[in-house]
């Protein structure tokens, strides 16, 4: 029989929970042979068995539903976008495709963290390119890559992108603008704490029960900045807004599927995206965000491994693992800021490695 403490795993659970992050599946002959000679728990052993296992396709199964919890594309299929805005069902599955396969080329490629805010390509196909990111193709025949075609026969190509720009990354990818938006109108506060939470680690308390909701749309002849001017003033939702506002607006240029935009519909007035972030930061736009976050980019780092590491375990990091977790966030930057190997370091964790 086993004998292990109370919040120890032996080399059974760990095969177990190996697998289960990486593969969705029960542990292979390799792993239940490793668990049985008691080798799994060797901290090189277990980084080569992750190293083996790791999803290698973006139509992996661990790919689609961890980036589909961490990002709400899961909410994509709930969603039905104005026929005003011309996005169909195959741009929704093109978008959420999007997301995977760029997951799945930063992980693979082994490429720095700061590619997931400010990168230079994205996937998806030309068309949809040119349709939400004014792509303008150089050649309409690319070169033909490891990730041009996934099972559901969905093709998409690498398509390049300029650093620096208003398109790329996460925060500008359709999915997830349309995620956070209604189909109709866009939702800056959704916006903001969608941000806040999935992308800075630092989510927003629940609002008082005596605030009443705002109207996610912008009808009317008032700016919609303005319109949160009032909640920004009160002393129960200052504290919250002043973090929230400047990052939601500053993604008002972009349209409820991603599309970029100057100025606000239906009051046909210039979008105000600028704004002061919590520590003094001024931002213009999201170009701005971006180049912050990217010089700022160990909060996106250990935002991403708290939920890489939630999502393994299934409970939330304490707070002796989240310092845990910091430390391994600095050493990876360290050491080059690449996914695969902060990926790897996480399984390696004590906090993977406990109960």
């Amino acid at each position: 029989y086993r004998v292990i403490g109370p919040n120890e795993m032996d080399d059974y659970d760990l095969a177990s929970r190996l697998s289960y992050f990486l593969t969705q599946s029960p542990p292979d002959t390799k792993l239940k042979k490793l668990a049985k000679a008691g080798k799994l728990s060797n901290p090189e052993t277990l980084r080569r068995e992750a190293r083996r296992l790791m999803p290698d396709s973006p139509d992996h199964p661990m790919i689609q539903s961890f980036t589909g919890q961490w990002l709400d594309t899961k909410m994509l299929n709930d969603i039905m976008p104005d026929p005003k805005l011309k996005f169909s069902e195959n741009d929704i599955k093109i978008a959420k495709a999007e997301v995977e396969w760029f997951f799945s080329a930063i992980l693979n490629e082994n490429r720095p963290l700061t590619d997931f805010i400010d990168p230079d390509f994205t996937y998806s196909t030309v068309g949809f390119a040119k349709k939400i990111y004014e792509y303008q193709d150089p050649n309409p025949k690319p070169k033909m890559d490891n990730y041009r075609v996934d099972v559901r026969g969905l093709q998409l190509e690498r398509i390049p992108l300029p650093r620096g720009g208003r398109y790329g990354g996460l925060m500008a990818q359709s999915a997830i603008m349309t995620a956070t938006a209604n189909g109709v109108d866009t939702q800056p506060v959704l916006r903001g704490v969608w941000i806040l939470e999935n992308i800075l680690g630092t989510p927003p308390p629940q609002p008082p029960k005596s605030v009443p909701a705002l109207t996610p749309d912008i009808r009317g002849t008032t700016n919609p900045k303005e319109m949160l001017a009032a909640h920004m003033a009160d002393g129960a939702c200052a504290t919250c807004h002043k973090q929230i506002d400047p990052i939601g607006f500053m993604l008002e240029n972009f349209d409820p599927v991603g599309r970029w935009r100057e100025n606000w519909p239906k009051i046909d007035v210039p979008i105000e995206s600028s704004g002061t972030l919590p520590d003094g930061t001024v931002i213009h736009d999201v170009t701005d965000f971006k180049a912050w976050l990217v010089d700022n980019i160990d909060l996106f780092s250990q935002c991403l491994s708290e939920k890489l590491l939630t999502y393994a375990t299934g409970r939330v990091p304490n707070y002796k693992e989240r310092k845990e977790i910091e430390t391994i966030v600095k050493l990876n930057h360290g050491a080059g800021n690449g996914f695969q190997d902060l990926f790897l370091a996480l399984i390696q964790s004590e906090t993977f490695r406990t109960k």
